[in-house]
């Protein structure tokens, strides 16, 4: 059961990643860095980090455990780095939703 629920948080995380990453401009995007501070995809903090790991999703299929660890360790608000990304990612998640 534990394995199933960490390959949960592999996808989860993994996904979320690289629909973020295709908010980025292509020049971010190959850059692995932010350059426009508009509210869309990374934070410049996370924009490295996110892009790299993002890619390494698409590539693997899955993320190592550093990875998933990293997006779920609480930030000084006590949520997850990823919930950070809530709105955008709702956002995403309705865009798809509407698209159907």
């Amino acid at each position: 059961m534990l394995e199933q629920s960490q390959e949960m948080k592999v996808q989860v995380i993994g996904r979320a990643l690289v629909a973020l990453m295709h908010r980025q401009t292509q020049d971010e995007q190959q850059q692995n860095t932010t350059s426009r501070h508009n509210g869309i995809g990374f934070t410049p903090g996370d924009a490295y980090g996110g892009t790299i790991t993002a890619k390494y999703f698409l590539k693997h299929g899955t993320l190592q455990e550093w990875q998933v660890e990293k997006w779920m360790k609480p930030t000084r608000t006590g949520l997850p780095r990823i919930c950070k990304y809530d709105r955008q990612l709702n956002e995403i998640a309705n865009e798809k939703v509407s698209s159907k």
